[in-house]
């Protein structure tokens, strides 16, 4: 300030400067700002020096510290999660019954999942072959027995009017003539005239009027397949499955009746 000071004392104690005088007063001035940029750039350069190594100074170094504490904080909180993460693995606890409110239980919309509800009450375990088709849809069911109506023919109602035993009975037809009789042979169409029968309806075959033993009989003796006999426990499984089960002496007597026409259906067709 007192170089300032002077060169005031040039200008104002002269109305009008030497050369001489000016030039000094210019080369002062250069000086003096000279040193106060110097001084000015030491002070920014020190400062940047201390901000990137963190040694400038009680709030620089406050700062530092305030950052690895946050830094460390948020380390033990990302342990914490992690460790509630693997708490939270590792399944229910040892008071829990590992039962949900559906467990075990039948699917709602019928698409699959759970179990049907014969499936629930369980049925024999036999060998079903081609009486498995039982497990189809209703509307399966249904759209096999249509075809069956739609397909009988005269030739047909005359064979299932017949006996079940006897000369020209079914058994012996069967039998015996297995390349002159039309029959249904479809596993499906056999049981959708089964299933109608042991809802209690009438046939839908226009014209058969045969006794609804005997029908049942043939229907399931020819779903069959040829070589795996018919016991009690398969007609009792498969008319659970069919949702109409029957009674062990029921099933028992059917099973009787429906193994004679499957031997039968393997003596004609070989």
């Amino acid at each position: 300030m007192h170089y300032m000071a002077n060169i005031m004392q040039i200008f104002t104690g002269s109305k009008i400067p030497t050369l001489k005088q000016t030039v000094s007063a210019v080369a002062v001035c250069a000086l003096v700002a000279g040193a106060a940029g110097i001084a000015t750039t030491n002070t920014f350069v020190g400062a940047a020096l201390a901000q990137d190594d963190g040694s400038g100074g009680p709030d620089n170094s406050q700062g530092n510290q305030g950052g690895q504490g946050q830094g460390s904080q948020g380390g033990q909180s990302g342990q914490g999660n992690q460790g509630g993460q693997e708490a939270g693995q590792g399944g229910p606890g040892e008071d829990s019954d590992g039962k949900g409110p559906q467990a075990g239980g039948p699917s709602d919309d019928g698409s699959g999942g759970g179990k049907p509800a014969w499936a629930q009450e369980g049925i024999p375990e036999v060998e079903l072959g081609r009486l498995s088709v039982a497990r189809s849809p209703d509307h399966v069911l249904q759209r096999a027995l249509d075809e069956a109506v739609a397909t009988l023919t005269a030739e047909m109602v005359d064979f299932y009017n017949l006996p079940l035993d006897g000369a020209d009975g079914i058994i012996d037809e069967l039998s015996n003539n297995w390349d002159n009789i039309t029959i249904y042979d479809s596993p499906l169409q056999n049981l959708a005239l089964l299933n109608e029968l042991l809802e209690g309806q009438p046939t839908s075959l226009t014209g058969v009027t045969n006794d609804t033993d005997t029908l049942m009989a043939v229907f399931l003796g020819v779903a069959s397949d040829k070589t795996v006999p018919i016991s009690t426990d398969t007609v009792i499984a498969l008319t659970t499955i069919l949702g109409e089960p029957m009674s062990e002496a029921d099933a028992a007597a059917l099973a009787a009746d429906a193994e004679s026409v499957r031997i039968a259906v393997l003596a004609g067709h070989g």
